[in-house]
């Protein structure tokens, strides 16, 4: 069994042990309190002491600062002065020469303006010669021009104007019929041959006299002799052939071959 005396007894010491434990601790802590308001006081101590060097020190700065700004400021100002100096200076040489040289540049001027004078004369006078030279050369162009035109036109006349005499070739389911324009001739001035498969009709047209005077700009008429060659279209009866010609046009009937047809009888 346990004494509970002997556990009353630690308990006691325990307590006792306790209890001057804590007095220690209260202690030290006291202690350190103590400590701890000695350092806040040297460091505050500490503190003003660096904030009034510190005060001082900018206060020394900011008079140096001043000081320098008030050099910096005269040493423009005379710069300043200086250069406004040195400005006008170059300004008046700039003047003086520019006056110099508008002088210089107006007597160019003037100089340029009499050569041109001098040389437009020339020109014009050169012009002139070369426009009446152009103007000469040119109206002979033209003359030649007109002269080729002329000449042109004979020939594109020549291979555009249709084949002549005019004719007009009629098919129907018997006969051919031809319808010739001759104006101007007889019957007696034409001649009609049929060979194979074609028909040619000759016709002679009175000449146009030309004098040394006459010019002819277009010529499309027929003159003298002409002949016509025409292709016909189907075999015709040359010996059943027959013509009349009236109000100056020749009217040819031809007669076609009928062909046999020969049927086959189918097996």
């Amino acid at each position: 069994m346990v004494d509970k005396k002997d556990v009353k007894k630690k308990v006691d010491d325990i307590k006792s042990s306790v209890s001057d434990k804590k007095d220690d601790v209260s202690d030290r802590i006291n202690e350190m309190k103590d400590d701890a308001m000695d350092k806040t006081d040297n460091m505050q101590e500490k503190v003003k002491d660096t904030m009034g060097g510190i005060k001082s020190s900018v206060s020394d700065k900011k008079d140096d600062v001043s000081d320098r700004v008030n050099e910096m400021k005269e040493d423009v100002m005379d710069k300043t002065d200086d250069m406004q100096e040195d400005v006008k200076d170059k300004m008046s040489d700039i003047k003086s020469s520019a006056s110099d040289k508008t002088d210089d540049v107006s007597d160019r001027v003037n100089e340029m303006k009499e050569d041109v004078m001098d040389k437009t004369d020339d020109m014009q006078e050169e012009v002139g010669k070369r426009k009446t030279q152009a103007e000469k050369l040119l109206n002979e162009i033209m003359n030649t021009i007109k002269v080729k035109q002329v000449e042109v036109g004979k020939t594109l006349s020549d291979y555009t104007t249709p084949q002549k005499p005019l004719a007009d070739v009629i098919e129907t389911n018997d006969s051919i019929i031809l319808k010739i324009d001759l104006p101007g001739v007889t019957k007696e001035d034409i001649d009609i041959g049929i060979a194979g498969e074609s028909i040619d009709i000759m016709a002679k047209f009175e000449e146009e006299s030309e004098g040394q005077d006459i010019n002819y700009i277009q010529k499309e008429r027929s003159y003298g002799e002409t002949k016509r060659t025409l292709k016909l279209p189907s075999e015709i009866k040359v010996k059943e052939a027959s013509a009349d010609f009236k109000d100056s046009v020749l009217t040819i009937k031809l007669p076609k071959i009928e062909k046999e047809v020969h049927k086959i009888n189918i097996n």
